[in-house]
C-alpha cells in the first residue's frame, strides 16, 4: 500500500503535461502551508503517503479565566433608559 502511494506521488510530481505537474505541487503547497511545514518534494510526499509528523502549534492567544461573581462587562452600544417617551 504504503509503495503504491508513492508511486503515484512520484507519477503526479514528475507528471509531463506541465499544466497537471503544477496544479498537483500547488495543491501540496497549499496543504503544507496549513500544516506551517516547508514545502519540498519530500515534506510533500511524507504529507501524501500519510507519514507527515507534524509539531503542535504554538496557541497565539490565551483564553483568558473566568472569574466567578461580579457584573459581567458588556458588549455593544450602551443600553437605552427605560420608562415614558417624551
Amino acid at each position: 500500500m504504503v509503495e503504491e502511494k508513492e508511486q503515484q506521488f512520484n507519477r503526479m510530481w514528475n507528471e509531463e503535461n506541465v499544466a497537471k505537474r503544477f496544479k498537483f505541487r500547488n495543491l501540496m503547497k497549499s496543504k503544507l502551508d496549513v500544516l506551517h511545514v516547508d514545502f519540498n518534494e519530500e515534506n510533500a510526499k511524507a504529507f501524501y503517503s500519510g507519514r507527515l509528523s507534524i509539531r503542535e502549534p504554538e496557541r497565539l492567544y490565551q483564553i483568558p479565566e473566568r472569574t466567578e461573581g461580579g457584573p459581567r462587562e458588556r458588549r455593544g452600544p450602551p443600553r437605552r433608559p427605560r420608562g415614558r417617551r417624551p
